[in-house]
C-alpha cells in the first residue's frame, strides 16, 4: 500500500461526513403548525448543519446549507433548542411566531481551555509553540495498555511509538520528530505532575487526566538540556469539589498469537538435512531409526498458549472548595503468550490539594508500584537462553520429553522447551515517587511556588540455571543476583507574575531555580556449584564457587536557572521568550554550563477586523518559533579517563604482575549535544468549530554529536569521545478533527493525525562512514555489516548485497568464477567483474517516513463504537528469521535449488557457505509499511441512575485485529535491537511473538 493511496483513502473517508440527517416524528394533534427560520452566528454568517430540536420530543431537523430550517411544532408552548459544536446551546419558546431568526453565540471554552506548558498553564488560544494534547478519554478507550507510551500510540501527530518487543512488560520506543543523536538516547523527557521522572512512561494509564506533548524548541526550551527529544507532560487525575465519586474500571481478556512461523515437520526436516549432507559429501545427519520414528514435535505450539490478561482500577475522588483528594489503586496482570513470561503490577496513587485562605495553597502527589516479571532474552544473539532462536531452528525430530519425563536431547544439547521452562529469571521492580508543592500569592498576580520531590526505584534480577539443563549440570547449578537502586531528588522554586493592562496588554513572567541530584547503586553476585537446586537464587552462600562480585556507584547533579516571558497585545499578537541555563556534572569542566534560548510568536488572524465578514474560518492562527535545546542523557563520567586491570611480564620466564592501565582518553572540553529547531504552524477552525486542523513544518539540526573518533595509537588509545558531527530532521505534521454529525441521538467524530519526517547526517566528524553489524545468525559464521551511515543519508539504513537469484547448472557468471550451481548469485554493482564488498548498497531505511493515526468515534443513544487505525509507512526491516527458516527449518526450504528443482530463487544450501556476497542482502530486506486496526471497541452505557449509580459502561474490545502489510514476518513493528539502537534499528531476529487481544470490561461510576 503506497503512502499516496493510503492518504487518499483516509481523506476521502474523513470528509465524506454526509450532510447530516433529520429525524422528525409527527406532533400531537392540536394547534400544531410548521415554523421556519434561519440560524446564524454573531457575524451574520449562516450556520449549516445546526441541530434544531423540540425539547421533550424526538422531533428534530438540521439546518441546510444556507442555515435555514423548517419543523412542525405541537403547540405554542413548544420550546425550540438550537445546538451546534463550537456554539452555546440556545432555547426559544415558539409562542405565536412562525418565523425565527436565531443568533448563536460562540462557546469559547475550547479555546480558553488551559494547557499545561511546563512550570505553568496557558490558554489554548494563546499557545505559540507546537503542542499536542491527549485527554483521559482518548487514552482509555479499551484494549490492553500497560504503560503511557502504548496508550499514546497514534494519538498525537509527530509522535512515533513502537513496541521494541511484545513481551508482557516489554519496552516501548518513543520518538518525537525523529531521532537527534547517534550515541545518546532519543527518548523524550517525561514530566509527571511537574516531576521529571525516569520511569514516567511506565505509570498506570488510568491515573492520567491529560498528556501534553511538547514538540518544538519554543515549547521544550524551558527544560533546556533535557528538551531536545521532546517533552511529555503528564497530568494525573486530581480531586474535584463536590460529592465523592467512586469509579471502577476493569477488563478481562485473552491474547492469541497473530502469526505462527511456517516450519517443516520432522520427516521434511530430516529429509532436507540428509540431502544437504549428501550433496556436500558428508554422512547423513539422521539415522534410519530416526527416519522411521513418528516423533514430530511442534516446538512453537508447546511453547505458546492463549494467555489471560486482566486489569482492575479503582479511583475515589472528591472534596470541597478547600480540600480535594484523589486516591487510586490498580492491579494489572498479563500472562505471556510465550509460557513462563508473565508480568504483573500493583500500583497506587494519592493526590491531595489544600487551599489555606485566599493566598496560600499546597498539595502532594504520591505514587508507588511493584511489578514482577519472568523475563527472557529476546535480542539478536544465538545462545540457548534465547528461546525464540531454538523454537525456530530446533529439529522437530527431537522429542520434547523422554519416556521417563526428562527433556529430550540430541547431541548433548537441551531442547528449547527445557530452556524456556527450567531456568528461573525473575525481575522485581519497586518504584516510589513523592512530590509536594506550596504556593503563596503575595499580591494579585504575583506568586511563589516551591516544588520538592524524590523518586526511588529498585530493580532486583534473580537468576538460576538448574542442573536439569546440560549447562547447569556442568557447573552444578549457577545463581546470580543483580540489585540496582536509583534515587532522584529535586527542589525547584519559581516566581510567576501575571498582569493584564486593560484590554490591550497581557503579561506573564516566570523566573526560577532548580537543583537535581541522581544516585545509582548496583551490586552483582554470581556463584555456582550448589548441592541442590532448591535454593534457586535465594541462598548465594550455598554456592561453593564465586564467579563474580561487583559493585558500583554513580552520582550526577544538575543545577539550573530558567525564565519565560509571555506577552499578548490585544489577544491577537502573541510572543513567548524562554531562556534556561543548565550546569551538569556529566560534562567536562571546560563546558559544564549550557544556555538554551527560544522565542516564538503567533498571530490570531481570526480576531482581526477584516475577518469579521469571513464565512470560512471560525479560527485562524499562525505560529512561528525558533530555539535551542540539549540532550544530557549521555551516561556519566565519559569525559574522564577510565582505568582497567592489566598484566605485565618483566621478561622471559617472569611472573605476570597485575596492574592498572588507562582504557579511555579524557576530554575536559566535552559538552552538550544541542538541537536548534525552527517551527512554523497554523491552527484552523471551520464551520463554527465543526472541523479543526493544525499543521506544522519543522526543521531541526543537532550539532556537537557525541561520538568516538579514531585517533592515533601513539596516544595509547584507538578512539576519543568528542563533540563532532551533526544530524538534520525536517518534517510536516497535520492533525484534523471533524465533528461529522451531532444530533440528540447520534454523534460521529473523526480524528486524523499524520506526520512526515526525513532525516540525514550532515557531518560525521571527518569519518567517511559508520557501520554496525548484525548478531551472528549461525554459530558457523561471524556477524556482518548491517547498517551504514554516511553524510547525506539517514540513520539505520540497511546496507548489503543485491540478490540476483541462483546460479544455474552450466551457467558461467564471471563475477563469481568459483560458484557452483545452486549457490546464491549477487549483482556486480560497480561492473568490475568481481563480487567484492564494493558491491554493496543501501537496501532500505529502518525509520518510517510517515506515521499516522485515524480514529472514529460513533455514538447512537447508549451505544458507542470506536474504530482506531494506526500505521507507519515507507520503511524496511531486515528479516533474519526468514533467512534462517529458508536455510534450515521453514517450509520454504522445501523449494530450495536442486538439480531437479531449478525454477526457484532459494539456493541449495543457504547463504553462509558461498565465497561471494553475504547473508545481508536484498532478498531479506522487506518493505514493512503497515496500517493496523489497533483497537475496535463496542460499548453500551447502561441507564442505571435509579439504582444510585451515575453510569455503567460495558464494552468489548479487539486489539491488533487486522494488519495490512506486505511484510512476511510476524510483526512489522518489531525492533530487535531495542529502543537505543539509533544506528542499527530495523532487525527482526528472535523477537517475542506478536498477539491479538480480545477483552470485555466495564466502567462503573457511583
Amino acid at each position: 500500500m503506497t503512502p499516496r493511496l493510503l492518504f487518499t483513502l483516509i481523506f476521502v473517508s474523513l470528509f465524506l461526513s454526509g450532510r447530516g440527517y433529520a429525524q422528525q416524528t409527527k406532533p400531537a394533534a392540536g394547534d400544531a403548525r410548521r415554523v421556519s427560520g434561519t440560524v446564524s452566528d454573531a457575524k451574520g454568517g449562516e450556520i449549516p448543519g445546526a441541530n434544531v430540536s423540540i425539547v421533550g420530543t424526538n422531533t428534530g431537523v438540521l439546518t441546510d446549507a444556507k442555515g435555514m430550517f423548517s419543523v412542525e411544532v405541537p403547540n405554542s408552548q413548544a420550546v425550540l433548542r438550537f445546538s451546534f459544536i463550537g456554539y452555546k446551546t440556545t432555547e426559544v419558546t415558539v409562542g405565536n411566531k412562525d418565523q425565527f431568526s436565531v443568533t448563536m453565540e460562540e462557546d469559547a471554552k475550547t479555546l480558553d481551555q488551559l494547557v499545561v506548558i511546563g512550570y505553568g498553564t496557558q490558554k489554548k488560544k494563546d499557545l505559540t509553540g507546537a503542542i499536542s494534547s491527549v485527554s483521559h478519554e482518548n487514552l482509555n478507550l479499551g484494549g490492553v495498555t500497560s504503560n503511557v507510551a502504548q496508550a499514546l500510540q497514534g494519538r498525537a501527530s509527530g509522535v512515533q511509538v513502537s513496541q521494541a518487543n511484545a513481551a508482557p512488560g516489554g519496552s516501548t520506543v518513543v520518538r518525537i520528530r525523529g531521532g537527534n543523536s547517534i550515541s545518546s538516547t532519543n527518548e523524550p523527557l517525561y514530566v509527571v505532575d511537574g516531576f521529571p521522572s525516569e520511569t514516567g512512561k511506565d505509570i498506570n494509564p488510568s491515573d492520567i487526566e491529560e498528556i501534553q506533548v511538547l514538540k518544538d524548541a519554543s515549547a521544550t526550551a524551558i527544560y533546556g538540556s533535557r528538551g531536545a527529544n521532546g517533552v511529555v507532560l503528564i497530568t494525573t487525575r486530581r480531586g474535584k469539589a463536590g460529592k465523592t465519586v467512586i469509579e471502577y474500571d476493569g477488563y478481562y481478556g485473552i491474547q492469541k498469537i497473530r502469526k505462527k512461523p511456517d516450519l517443516m515437520n520432522a520427516q521434511e526436516t530430516m529429509r532436507v538435512t540428509n540431502e544437504k549432507a549428501a550433496e556436500l559429501g558428508n554422512p547423513a545427519e539422521y539415522s534410519a531409526a530416526e527416519l522411521a520414528s513418528n516423533v514430530n514435535t511442534d516446538w512453537f505450539k508447546l511453547a505458546t498458549r492463549s494467555a489471560v490478561v486482566h486489569n482492575h482500577n479503582i479511583n475515589i475522588s472528591g472534596g470541597n472548595d478547600n480540600t480535594k483528594i484523589s486516591l487510586s489503586g490498580n492491579y494489572f496482570a498479563q500472562d505471556g503468550a510465550l509460557k513462563k513470561t508473565d508480568y504483573d503490577r500493583y500500583s497506587a496513587r494519592l493526590n491531595v490539594d489544600k487551599q489555606f485562605g485566599d493566598k496560600f495553597k499546597a498539595g502532594a502527589s504520591m505514587y508507588g508500584s511493584r511489578s514482577f516479571s519472568q523475563y527472557k532474552t529476546y535480542d539478536g544473539n544465538i545462545v540457548p537462553s534465547n528461546v525464540l532462536y531454538g523454537l525456530l531452528l530446533t529439529s522437530p525430530a527431537i522429542p520434547a520429553y523422554n519416556a521417563d519425563g526428562t527433556y529430550g536431547r540430541r547431541k548433548g544439547r537441551d531442547n528449547p522447551l527445557a530452556w524456556l521452562l527450567e531456568p528461573t529469571n525473575d525481575r522485581y521492580v519497586n518504584k516510589l515517587n513523592a512530590n509536594v508543592f506550596a504556593e503563596y500569592e503575595f499580591i494579585e498576580g504575583l506568586s511563589l511556588r516551591v516544588n520538592g520531590g524524590t523518586e526511588y526505584a529498585t530493580t532486583k534480577e534473580g537468576n538460576y540455571l538448574p542442573t536439569t539443563l546440560v549447562s547447569g549440570e556442568k557447573v552444578k547449578g549457577q545463581a546470580s543476583v543483580n540489585d540496582i537502586s536509583t534515587t532522584r531528588n529535586l527542589l525547584e522554586t519559581y516566581l510567576t507574575y501575571k498582569k493584564n493592562f486593560g484590554t490591550v496588554h497581557s503579561l506573564t513572567a516566570l523566573a526560577g531555580f532548580s537543583r537535581q541530584s541522581d544516585v545509582r547503586d548496583a551490586h552483582y553476585t554470581q556463584v555456582q556449584k550448589f548441592t541442590t537446586d532448591t535454593y534457586l537464587y535465594y541462598n548465594l552462600g550455598g554456592g561453593a564457587e564465586r564467579i563474580a562480585a561487583t559493585s558500583s556507584r554513580i552520582e550526577a547533579k544538575l543545577a539550573s536557572f530558567y525564565g519565560r516571558l509571555n506577552y499578548g497585545f490585544k489577544d491577537k499578537y502573541l510572543a513567548t521568550f524562554t531562556l534556561r541555563s543548565d550546569a551538569s556534572s556529566r560534562f567536562g569542566p571546560n563546558n559544564r554550563v549550557g544556555y538554551f534560548p527560544s522565542g516564538s510568536v503567533a498571530w490570531r488572524v481570526i480576531d482581526e477586523d477584516f475577518m469579521k465578514s469571513n464565512k470560512v474560518f471560525s479560527d485562524l492562527k499562525f505560529r512561528a518559533g525558533y530555539g535551542v535545546t540539549g540532550n544530557d542523557r549521555i551516561g556519566d563520567y565519559i569525559y574522564m579517563s577510565t582505568f582497567g586491570p592489566t598484566g605485565v611480564s618483566l621478561g622471559t620466564g617472569s611472573d605476570l604482575y597485575g596492574g592498572v592501565v588507562a582504557t579511555r582518553a579524557s576530554n575536559p572540553d566535552l559538552k552538550w549535544e544541542s538541537t536548534a529547531q525552527t517551527n512554523v504552524g497554523v491552527d484552523m477552525g471551520f464551520l463554527g468549530g465543526k472541523i479543526t486542523a493544525t499543521a506544522d513544518y519543522y526543521h531541526k539540526k543537532t550539532n556537537d554529536l557525541i561520538m568516538d573518533i579514531p585517533i592515533g595509537q601513539w596516544w595509547g588509545f584507538s578512539t576519543q569521545t568528542v563533540n563532532a558531527g551533526s544530524i538534520e530532521n525536517k518534517g510536516v505534521e497535520l492533525s484534523v478533527t471533524s465533528r461529522n454529525i451531532s444530533t440528540n441521538d447520534f454523534r460521529w467524530t473523526t480524528t486524523l493525525n499524520v506526520a512526515y519526517n526525513k532525516q540525514k547526517a550532515t557531518d560525521l566528524g571527518g569519518r567517511p562512514y559508520i557501520r554496525t553489524q548484525t548478531a551472528n545468525p549461525d554459530g558457523a559464521v561471524p556477524a556482518a555489516d548491517f547498517t551504514e551511515l554516511v553524510v547525506g543519508r539517514e540513520l539505520s539504513e540497511i546496507f548489503g548485497y543485491v540478490y540476483e537469484g541462483v546460479i544455474q547448472k552450466g551457467e558461467t557468471y564471471t563475477p563469481q568464477p568459483l560458484s557452483k550451481a545452486g549457490e546464491p548469485k549477487y549483482k556486480d554493482l560497480n561492473g568490475d567483474g568481481a563480487i567484492t564488498t564494493a558491491d554493496r548498497q543501501v537496501l532500505g531505511n529502518a525509520n518510517p517516513h510517515y506515521i499516522l493515526g485515524f480514529n472514529n468515534d460513533l455514538a447512537y443513544k447508549g451505544f458507542e463504537l470506536n474504530i482506531f487505525f494506526q500505521g507507519a509507512l515507507d520503511y524496511s526491516l531486515y528479516n533474519m528469521n526468514r533467512l534462517l527458516m529458508e536455510t534450515y527449518s521453514g517450509k520454504d526450504a522445501l523449494d530450495r535449488w536442486t538439480p531437479t528443482n531449478t525454477d526457484t530463487e532459494i539456493p541449495s544450501n543457504g547463504y553462509f557457505t558461498s565465497k561471494y556476497g553475504g547473508y545481508v542482502n536484498s532478498r531479506f530486506v522487506e518493505n514493512a509499511s503497515y496500517l493496523r486496526l489497533k483497537t475496535l471497541t463496542l460499548a453500551y452505557n447502561v441507564p442505571l441512575k435509579k439504582l444510585g449509580m451515575r453510569s455503567l459502561r460495558v464494552y468489548v474490545t479487539g486489539q491488533d485485529l487486522l494488519t495490512f502489510t506486505n511484510y512476511s514476518g510476524t510483526d512489522p513493528e518489531v525492533n530487535t535491537n531495542g529502543g537505543d539502537a539509533n544506528l542499527r534499528a530495523g532487525l527482526d531476529f528472535n523477537a517475542y511473538p506478536a498477539f491479538r487481544s480480545y477483552t470485555v470490561g466495564l466502567k462503573l461510576n457511583f
